[in-house]
């Protein structure tokens, strides 16, 4: 069985959503099955989504640190 890394995910991601070919059309040309090609989308997807999330939260805590709204003492957030 082939191993298949996150670069498989995203070249599946891209040719089904950016190029439009078919579900099917991807398992072909991996040598997967279709049930294969859709689980690779959505995990791509949810990882996707995961570091976006992140990137905006790391976004934010430079804000803060920027802004110096870091509390003073440890005690602010009893």
């Amino acid at each position: 069985m082939r191993r298949l890394t996150i670069k498989h995910s995203a070249i599946a991601y891209i040719l089904n959503r950016e190029m439009g070919y078919t579900q099917s059309a991807i398992a072909k040309l991996m040598g997967v099955s279709q049930g294969t090609v859709s689980n690779m989308i959505k995990e791509f997807e949810y990882q996707r989504e995961i570091r976006n999330l992140q990137k905006d939260l790391d976004d934010a805590r430079a804000i803060i640190e920027k802004q110096k709204l870091l509390p003073q003492n440890e005690d602010y957030f009893c």
